[in-house]
């Protein structure tokens, strides 16, 4: 595997990290959504007597809005790397 420099989530370089630890480590990063959405879904929760449900679903959409954030947004220049690299490979 040929190492990177690439920006990551924050605008610093990662340099030395494969293309695939470096996609990995942005992902990664990423919590705001799942941060907020246990915080509303525990608000919900406490608010209308409904128990840890809504805390944890709400929690796990937000991780999958994570995810799909990081990767179309946040990790794109990682992401287009790891593309790259992996093209190089085949």
């Amino acid at each position: 595997m040929e190492d990177s420099t690439s920006p990551n989530a924050s605008g610093t370089q990662e340099i030395g990290l494969p293309p695939s630890e470096a996609l990995s480590k942005c992902l990664l990063s990423q919590y705001s959504f799942c941060a907020g959405g246990v915080g509303l879904g525990a608000a919900y929760g406490i608010r209308y007597s409904k128990g840890v449900v809504p805390m944890a679903v709400s929690g796990v959409v937000g991780t999958m809005a994570d995810m799909v954030y990081g990767y179309v947004v946040a990790c794109s220049n990682e992401v287009e790397a790891y593309q790259n690299s992996s093209n190089r490979e085949k």
